[in-house]
């Protein structure tokens, strides 16, 4: 199971994961910097942001910052984890295999404790998890440590 075969799924698997974090990053911190509160919805669909509007003017800039804050996060994660899946495709790298175990591991870990915080999570979240946990798995099974001495 070391063969470019796996290597390849590994890059495969980055790469979904990528763009599933590029994009919605990319759209939410659009969003926040043009002060579009109802894209709040996107993180929080049972948000109605109409009613916040009215009368919460502080506290939606806050959300705002907030959202915004997190639309940068999802991007740089993503735009690191991309870096990451082309190296893994094209040069076999150990250390973008390392890499992008620790940045998406760490990003999903976050949001799977958010996700519990909340106490709601949905199937597209379950696959996430599960494409992260795989990649990580088979990024274990490939990876060569090198000895420092």
């Amino acid at each position: 199971m070391k063969g470019k075969g796996t290597y390849k799924i590994i890059a495969l698997l980055w790469f979904i994961w990528s763009l599933l974090h590029i994009v919605p990053g990319a759209m939410s911190m659009i969003s926040a910097l043009a002060g579009d509160i109802t894209s709040i919805k996107f993180l929080f669909p049972e948000t109605n942001p109409t009613a916040m509007t009215h009368d919460y003017p502080s506290e939606v800039k806050a959300i705002l910052v907030t959202f915004g804050q997190h639309g940068f996060n999802l991007f740089w994660f993503g735009i690191v984890t991309l870096f990451c899946a082309i190296s893994i495709w094209n040069k076999q790298s150990q250390m973008a295999i390392v890499i992008a175990a620790i940045v998406a591991g760490c990003a999903d870990l976050g949001a799977l404790f958010a996700v519990f915080m909340i106490g709601e999570i949905d199937v597209w979240g379950v696959l996430i998890f599960l494409g992260t946990f795989l990649a990580i798995f088979l990024s274990a099974k490939v990876w060569k440590p090198r000895s420092i001495a």
